[in-house]
């Protein structure tokens, strides 16, 4: 999996789980932290919402 998709599946799972604040902004925070997280670093998060 590449940085975007994985990006884009923690940025998605997080909002899901965060549905009392606002949406947008809580995507553009989550997409700003894990953009500047390795691949590897989204890897293991990663592991977090998919288990």
């Amino acid at each position: 999996m590449d940085k975007e998709h994985l990006v884009d599946l923690i940025s998605t799972s997080i909002i899901s789980e965060m549905k009392d604040l606002e949406i947008d902004e809580v995507k553009f925070t989550a997409n700003n932290y894990l953009n500047n997280l390795n691949l590897n670093q989204l890897r293991i998060i990663s592991k977090e919402f998919i288990l």
